[in-house]
This record gives structure tokens, sequence and C-alpha cells, in this order.
């Protein structure tokens, strides 16, 4: 089926939302305001999903992407917008989700935090290998599906990322392309080249030995390493040559990262990110914070040069071994950072568990900084409306669970202050937002 539809908005996704005889259409790659020919290719009682077939009226914001692979890749979504119009979008998308969900009238929403430059900002990419009848792919996958879309560039990523990414596909083609393989290939910035991580499963049996001999003789390639990964451990690493750390200057101190701890992605967006949040976190001398979801301990030795003593609080081993470096490496005493989910974590704190270390299980101001489906353990919820911190910085990659959270601590004990957006991924449709909440 066929038909004609304005497009009324943007919304959060990779589609754009219309309507058509009372039943909502969700469409890929269109533009608020544009008209457009669409072919129905799913229909459900409420809603209908399409693709465009053709563009009578196109938006002045839309702009020819710049990559071949814009309309088939995964991995940008907003590419064919332009970045000034990215921005605006993005502020409405909170803005939209934070009325529909969270129920606030008005909410305070700052100017959002761009880059002068949306292109070439990751210093990091996973990226999926994988033999085919014909020889390998090597890319990203097609949006929604499994398929590898094979590509040979990333507008995305560095130019020395780009050129370690074309060296490890020249290699690959040589050394593995006879065998059956499927899995990861991460790829990192690293000082004036990049290291290379292979991402397998306890089942991948073949030998890198000839990719690593191969891969060494290329000056762009400052290391490779294969990273075995089974779910209910902790992930095994093999290094073939070279390091395995990243290290980053944020706000005068020094963070290392290993291998399967989590870091952004986009290193300068993330250093105005956590200056962000430690500014709205306003600490005092005499304060005790909570940093829910720490990662590496960035905001909370941030925030442990400031305060009487710090809480972080990650489930990741990798990135706690991470956080109590950095705490070392950084002469940082007041901090302590508990392996274990938060509901757990917040349990042994009642308990009593660390009292030894002279902390207790209530706060001035907390910090959290959750997966993309937000706070999902109602212990959390409890335990933050029952200590009652006066501070509550939220930092969320997603604006519709940011809204369903906030909107249950807002109810009767906060105030939603402020929402401060940050563009960590141009040319997509994701974006970072802080929300500050004050105790009533």
């Amino acid at each position: 089926m066929s038909i004609k539809i304005r497009i009324d908005k943007m919304i959060y996704g990779d589609r754009a939302l219309g309507r058509y005889e009372g039943r909502v259409v969700f469409v890929n790659a269109g533009i608020e305001g544009e008209l457009v020919d669409v072919m129905i290719v799913e229909e459900k009682k409420d809603y209908l999903v399409g693709n465009i077939l053709n563009i009578q009226e196109a938006s002045p914001q839309r702009v020819s992407p710049i990559c071949k692979y814009a309309q088939l890749c995964g991995g940008c979504q907003w590419q064919h917008v332009d970045y000034l119009a990215q921005l605006r979008f993005k502020e409405q998308v909170i803005q939209e989700q934070l009325a529909r969900i969270g129920k606030f009238k008005q909410p305070h929403i700052m100017p959002i935090i761009g880059m002068e430059h949306p292109w070439g900002y990751r210093s990091r990419s996973q990226f999926i290998l994988k033999t085919v009848p014909d020889g390998f792919a090597m890319g990203f996958y097609q949006a929604g599906t499994r398929n590898v879309v094979d590509i040979d560039y990333c507008h995305l990523i560095s130019k020395e990322m780009n050129e370690g990414y074309a060296t490890v596909r020249k290699v690959v083609a040589e050394k593995l392309s006879k065998f059956h393989a499927y899995c990861a290939v991460e790829i990192k910035a690293f000082e004036d080249g990049v290291i290379i991580f292979f991402i397998t499963s306890p089942k991948f049996h073949l030998n890198l030995d000839d990719v690593s001999f191969s891969l060494k003789q290329f000056p762009v390639i400052n290391g490779m390493h294969q990273l075995v990964v089974n779910k209910n451990h902790l992930p095994v690493l093999k290094t073939y040559f070279g390091s395995t750390i990243s290290t980053y200057s944020i706000e005068g101190l020094t963070f290392h990262v290993q291998p399967g701890s989590f870091f952004q992605v986009n290193i300068s967006q993330a250093q105005k990110l956590f200056s962000q949040a430690f500014r709205l976190l306003s600490p005092q001398k005499d304060f005790s914070v909570l940093d829910g979801h720490c990662g590496v301990g960035v905001l909370s030795l941030l925030a442990a040069r400031e305060v009487r003593n710090v809480v972080g609080v990650d489930v990741a081993a990798s990135s706690i071994i991470d956080a109590n470096e950095n705490a070392r490496i950084n002469n940082m005493k007041n901090v302590h950072f508990i392996q274990n989910t938060l509901t757990q974590a917040i349990d042994g704190l009642r308990k009593s568990a660390v009292i030894g270390a002279g902390i207790s299980s209530r706060f001035d101001s907390v910090i959290l900084n959750p997966p993309r489906d937000g706070i999902t353990e109602k212990r959390v919820m409890d335990f933050l409306l029952e200590t009652k911190p006066a501070r509550i910085v939220y930092i969320s990659c997603n604006p519709t669970t940011l809204a369903r959270d906030i909107r249950v601590l807002c109810q009767d004990n906060y105030s939603l202050v402020l929402v401060q957006p940050v563009d960590m991924f141009p040319q997509t449709y994701h974006v970072e937002s802080i929300a500050l909440l004050e105790r009533l």
C-alpha cells in the first residue's frame, strides 16, 4: 500500500512521525514538515510503518548525506538533516518526552551543547566481521537486521582510525577470509595510531597469530589484542603486542581505561558533559556524595576533590578495577568504590558494610548515570525518596526513561530545576541529557 502524508515531527528513534486516516505512521529518513509518498511495510491496529518512496515537498533542512552507506548502514540515522536542525530537533525531542511522559508543563531546557565539527568524533568504534560465501563482510549492521553492511570508510571516526580500519580489512582479507569467522573488531584511537581488539566468544577458535604478525608491520597499528567475552565471567584478554590501556585527561585528572570498561566514545563532548554535571552538582566540603553507575570513576574523583567523601558504584568489575586505579594515581583517598548493582550496594550501605571507611548510607548529593533502560530497580527509587539527598544529578542517554524516572522523583519530593542536553552523537538521533533535581 502506498500513501501520501505530511511528516509532523521528529521523534526519539530512527523514524519520523506522520498521520494517515487517524493512525500514526512511522517513516524512515523523513524530516518534520515534508510531504512524502510512503510505501507501507508494516500495518498494525494503531500504527503503520513505511519507507519513503518519493519526496514531494522537501524540508529546507534536508541535506545530501556525505556517506554512500547512509541509507543502508544502521550507524547514522540523521545524516540527511542539517546539523543545526539536528540540534534543534534533539531539544524538541527532550521537551516532548518530558511533557508527554514526565508531565512537566514548562521544563527549563538549556540550549544544547553541540559540536563545532560534527564528524570524525568517535575515539572508539566496533565493527562486525563475518565471513560470507564470496569472502567476508566487515562493517555495521543494517538498520533493524543482523545483516552486515560491508563498508570501507566511516565518517564518524578519525583519519587515523580509518587508516587502521583499512589496514585490518586488508589483513583480514588475506588471513581469515577462507575460514568461518564471526566476531567484533574494536578500533580505538591511541596516541598517534590505533589499537585493535578482536572481541570473540569462547567458541572462536581461529589462530590470530598470522593476523598479529601482519598488523605489526603497519606503523598506524600500535597494538593488537583478543578479548574473549563470556557473559558469566570477566573477559579474558590475550595480548599479541602493544598496550591495552587508554589514558585520558579530564579537568586536570588522569584516567586509565582498560578493555571492557565503559568510557564515552566522544572525548571532546565527554569533557563538556562531565564539566556540566560537576558544575550542577555544586559540591561543598562537608558533603557526602553517591555516584551510582560510576564507570571508571570520572565524576567520583572530580567530586572527591571538593567534598568530604564519595561512594562510587558500578556493576562492571573491570570499571571498578579502573576506578580504584584512577583513585590511586590521582592520590584520592576519600573515595570508596563498590562493585555491585546499585540496589545491592545500597543494601550493603544500609547494613553499615563500609562504615569502617567512614562512609554512611546517607548522602547530600547523588549522581545517577544509568544505562538506556533507566532506573529499573524499585529499591533505588525508594532509597532516594526515603533518604532525600538535597540534590540529584541524573545523566541520561534516553529521554524517554529520563522523563519516566524524574516524574517519579518529582511527584512530592523534588523539583526539576533544568535539563542540559549535550550532543554526544552527531548524525544520529541519540542525545545525552543532564537533569538537575533539587529537594523541595
